[in-house]
């Protein structure tokens, strides 16, 4: 039997006794949205050796690939993170997850005269897995948004430093 959880409301407010996956998003969440590379880690722990990660239509990467973009995004955004609206756990009962979400990314780079907060509407898709021990790891990760607005403000502003 399958059975769906449902949380709506700012990711931070998934509460420790919530279903396994809401907890997952909250602290994949947590450290991707982070700027701090220490933070990096911890998501790299959360992702199964052979994950692959998804944008839009994009061919799917390694991790590895994506993690050094977090690093960089650190050197050249103020702030970063995702407001939730909704997220749904959906638990099979082979152990498999899927958790997805609804959120608003936004991006306030660094050298921005105006601290402009560039707003960007997100699906996210996180296929969990268990792996030794019971733990949960991610196995495919897919977002599907419009990076249009955040690559325009960040040529407007990046682009002027050059």
């Amino acid at each position: 039997m399958v059975t769906v959880t449902i949380h709506r409301g700012p990711y931070l407010a998934i509460q420790n006794d919530s279903s396994a996956g809401l907890v997952f998003l909250r602290q994949f969440l947590t450290a991707s949205d982070s700027l701090s590379t220490d933070d990096h880690k911890v998501l790299s722990d959360r992702l199964h050796p052979d994950a692959t990660v998804t944008i839009n239509n994009s061919p799917a990467v390694k991790p590895n690939q994506m993690l050094p973009m977090l690093a960089m995004r650190s050197t050249k955004v103020s702030e970063f993170g995702h407001d939730v609206h909704t997220a749904w756990d959906i638990a099979e009962e082979n152990g498999a997850r899927t958790v997805m979400y609804e959120s608003t990314s936004f991006t306030v780079f660094k050298d921005d005269p105006d601290s402009a907060k560039v707003s960007v509407n997100e699906f996210g898709i996180i296929e969990l897995s268990e792996c030794d021990g019971g733990e949960l790891k991610a196995v495919k990760l897919r977002t599907y948004m419009d990076p249009a607005p955040v690559a325009a403000r960040a040529q407007l502003v990046l682009g002027k430093m050059g």
